[in-house]
């Protein structure tokens, strides 16, 4: 139910939706002082949603810092890949096909041929919501082994659906496969605070390794590029407030 309920909530919850929203409220509404209310309002929420500097330091805010990989010890025996870069169902199969966020799969690759860790987990199933959650990751080894992993050193979870299960679902191959108990975490610096959450709440203690930037370089901060409206910021928001719901939804069902 709360992964159902999560997957309908992101359809209300984009900027776009709200100020269309709002935007029609106003035509339908007859009393002529809030109709021109809720238009000053719509327009108030498409210059703070589409505005690049709003966006990028509320990212800032957000998004868990890098660390250098010099700052890592040698010996941590995985490396715990958080899934839904990939898209393992397009055809030809015969190659693996990446989404934004590919770095969380190659940066694994880093620490792997670094020998900063032993093995490489990869988690994820199919997160549609009618639809087996179980995927065939075979792509996933399949790049890894002609990446020049090692067959042994790769191990897979299909089954998880979302953050909560990825940390739930691995729990046991973690603890077959890290004596130490030193383990790798990687996933986009925005989800970097609910994953970290999530795999501590079960008892995994993760040393998180963010990838997949979203926020500006320093020198592009204050562009002056950043005070004119974008459509694409617009959109942009969608994946920030995703998080940040899923963050609070996780916090009250106790997953983080």
């Amino acid at each position: 139910m709360f992964f159902v309920l999560s997957k309908l909530l992101g359809y209300f919850i984009k900027p776009f939706n709200l100020i269309l929203i709002f935007l029609l409220v106003s035509f339908l509404i007859k009393n002529k002082e809030w109709k021109k209310r809720i238009r000053w309002i719509s327009l108030a929420l498409f210059l703070v949603f589409s505005n690049k500097i709003i966006f990028n330091e509320c990212l800032l805010l957000w998004e868990k810092p890098a660390i250098s990989i010099s700052e890592l010890d040698d010996d941590y025996d995985l490396a715990v890949v958080l899934g839904g870069t990939t898209d393992v169902d397009r055809e030809p199969n015969d190659r693996l096909f990446f989404h934004k966020g590919a770095d969380r799969v190659t940066h694994a690759l880093n620490l792997y041929h670094t020998g900063k860790v032993k093995k490489v987990l990869f988690t994820g199933g199919n997160a549609r919501l009618f639809e087996n959650p179980d995927r065939d990751n075979s792509p996933i080894f399949d790049f890894y082994v002609m990446c020049g992993v090692a067959p042994e050193d790769i191990i897979i979870e299909s089954s998880s659906r979302n953050t909560r299960e990825n940390a739930f679902f691995v729990k046991d191959l973690v603890e077959m496969n890290a004596k130490k108990g030193k383990v790798i975490l990687i996933t986009s610096a925005f989800h970097m605070r609910r994953a970290e959450g999530c795999f501590r709440k079960v008892g995994i203690d993760v040393t998180g390794f963010s990838t997949d930037f979203n926020t500006a370089l320093p020198k592009d901060r204050f562009d002056v590029d950043g005070f004119i409206p974008s459509p694409g910021v617009l959109s942009s928001w969608d994946f920030l407030i995703k998080e940040w719901i899923g963050y609070v939804a996780y916090w009250l069902a106790g997953y983080i």
